[in-house]
């Protein structure tokens, strides 16, 4: 079927002669064992976040004990990160299509939480770069794994819900670092004192991140609980890269609206995200932690029923007969996300803007399930780990150079370290608009991808 003779929204559901919507990889596995899996995937999501956010809540002590300037700190927040989980992530999903998922996860977090811990006895630039970096590496093994594990647990006509579900550890973790962050803030007297570092007292900022480093052992602990569920017998060519490249390249035109779109949509609130703390102290004159409870009150009562409802509207639109309802649901999302943070940006009343961002949060967050369950819609089994990767890539490589960017528009366009806003506001304006132009104009062909989807991938 050719995806130009489509129109969008106009198919009726993909005819499933085979049962594959309904059929699940490990039935053995039991729905208590699988709930309690997207449970431990989901506290993995939030230690994952937890260590990634804690930056942006002490970015100030940090760039003063560092010496880093806005260009500085966005590179290693955004650019490192985006580019070594861009390295990583692919050869990592290549391991989870074929080796022993959860272990890899429980590796990874090892690893990421060694190097949270790490961040704290950093002394420059490049410490806090190769920090990150390993970081980085290590939270690249979590996003292919679960979407696999996932994959094989519940049947494809049902994975939105437990996509759903981890994804709200993205919120939750945002929610949890400004609380964990806090904590560790208030023990750090009575912890530091007997601690030195360079000859003097340990700064609070570097309690707190050695403090996060030891929280990864929870997750690590609940996925050696759940353990690996059996995979489906493998048919067709092996899931290596070149096999999976081919795979991809002949439904371009259906992946395209998926990852390009939502790398795009996302990449001003991935700015904003990070930014913000910074933003309303330079602008507003609260300290960073006052608004980072104020953000974790807004991941906890916007952000994540923002993404379980993502999920539910755009199930809800597929079985009214929008075949393209998932993305549906991120052009909602697109349009009012970017016109809630431009708005919050421009206020002079710190307490409405905030109210503004919490409407962005839970805008944002809708976004993430369907796309997610979008490029499940398309990919066979043996890819899944691979095309989930490609997702995450495009999210740390396309939408982390926000962060930088906004660095850099603030140092080097406004010249005004107050003007953070308004490179966030520009950012908004640029890329939202890219994103719902892309979608809107690439939603037939994904529906044609749908429509022609081969469970065997011939």
């Amino acid at each position: 079927m050719s995806a130009g003779g489509v129109a969008a929204g106009a198919l009726p559901r993909p005819q499933d002669p085979q049962n594959t919507l309904l059929a699940v990889a490990d039935p053995g596995y039991g729905s208590r064992r699988a709930w309690f899996l997207v449970f431990a995937l989901m506290c993995s999501n939030v230690v994952g976040q937890v260590d990634r956010f804690a930056m942006t809540l002490l970015v100030t002590p940090m760039q003063h004990d560092l010496g880093l300037n806005d260009t500085q700190t966005g590179l290693i927040g955004g650019l490192v990160t985006g580019l070594f989980f861009a390295l990583a992530g692919l050869p990592l999903a290549r391991l989870a299509d074929q080796f022993n998922r959860t272990r890899l996860v429980i590796i990874g977090l090892g690893v990421w939480s060694l190097m949270t811990a790490a961040q704290g006895l950093t002394i420059g630039f490049w410490t806090l770069c190769l920090a990150r970096l390993f970081l980085t590496v290590g939270e690249a093994s979590l996003g292919p794994s679960s979407n696999s594990l996932l994959g094989n647990v519940f049947p494809r006509g049902r994975l939105a819900r437990p996509l759903s579900v981890v994804a709200t550890g993205s919120s939750l973790g945002n929610a949890a670092a400004s609380a964990l962050v806090a904590l560790f803030l208030f023990v750090a007297p009575y912890v530091a004192p007997p601690l030195s570092f360079g000859g003097a007292a340990m700064a609070p900022w570097r309690v707190v991140m050695i403090g996060l480093g030891l929280v990864g052992l929870v997750p690590m602990l609940l996925l050696a609980l759940a353990g690996e569920p059996v995979r489906p017998a493998q048919k067709g060519e092996k899931p290596d890269f070149r096999t999976f490249v081919r795979y991809v390249r002949a439904r371009w035109r259906a992946y395209l609206p998926c990852y390009l779109g939502y790398a795009l949509f996302v990449l001003p609130f991935v700015a904003l995200s990070f930014w913000l703390p910074t933003a309303f102290e330079r602008r507003h004159g609260l300290a960073p932690t006052v608004t980072g409870v104020w953000l974790g009150i807004g991941y906890l009562i916007a952000a994540a029923p923002g993404t379980i409802f993502g999920g539910w509207l755009a199930d809800r639109l597929e079985r009214g007969g929008r075949a393209d309802g998932k993305l549906q649901v991120l052009m909602i999302a697109t349009v009012g996300a970017a016109g809630a943070t431009i708005v919050s940006q421009l206020l002079a009343d710190p307490k409405i803007a905030m109210g503004f961002v919490w409407l962005a949060m839970a805008c944002a967050a809708m976004g993430l399930p369907p796309v997610l369950a979008a490029v499940q819609a398309l990919t066979v089994d043996r890819f899944r780990g691979q095309a989930s990767a490609v997702l995450y890539l495009l999210i740390f490589i396309v939408a982390f150079m926000g962060i930088p960017v906004a660095g850099a528009l603030t140092d080097d366009v406004f010249k005004d370290r107050n003007s953070i806003n308004l490179a966030l506001v520009a950012l908004t304006l640029v890329f939202g608009t890219a994103s719902f132009v892309l979608v809107w104009f690439g939603r037939r062909n994904y529906v044609a991808g749908v429509a022609a989807f081969d469970p065997h991938g011939r």
